[in-house]
């Protein structure tokens, strides 16, 4: 699991990023101010638990370890401390939970539509008939 915290130019953004059993999590916690160490503990310890429970998965390829040379692994640390702060596979991951995130409300907002035009077509045919008895 990593956490990256930083600045997107307006509010300062925790990325949450998590592989298990081949699927890989990406959640963008928005902090606001600049969050103190307190705080960054705080949502380690109390929102990061429920947030990950309710996050969407992506399917993850998985890339074998190796043991590397410390001398390599700085390197490495570097460059990537060099590179800009959201992984491409972050933002794909996020976007393509958008997009289920999308699909879903959009049936859902269908099928609301569907039934308030059922319960209207019931309540004019109701209104009809009352008219029609004639009292």
């Amino acid at each position: 699991m990593k956490l990256t915290i930083y600045f997107d130019g307006s509010f300062w953004c925790g990325l949450v990023e998590a592989e298990t059993d081949g699927h890989y999590q990406v959640i963008r916690y928005v902090f606001g101010a600049e969050p103190k160490d307190a705080d960054v503990f705080a949502f380690i310890a109390k929102r990061l638990p429920r947030l990950l429970d309710e996050a969407g998965t992506v399917a993850a390829e998985r890339k074998l370890e190796k043991k590397i040379n410390p001398k390599r692994m700085q390197r490495l640390i570097n460059r990537e401390k060099r590179q800009p702060v959201v992984s491409t596979k972050a933002q794909l991951a996020i976007s393509e939970l958008r997009e289920q995130t999308k699909t879903l409300n959009k049936a859902q907002k269908k099928l609301r539509k569907a039934q308030a035009a059922e319960a209207r077509f019931q309540q004019k045919q109701a209104k009809k008939r009352e008219k029609h008895k004639g009292h």
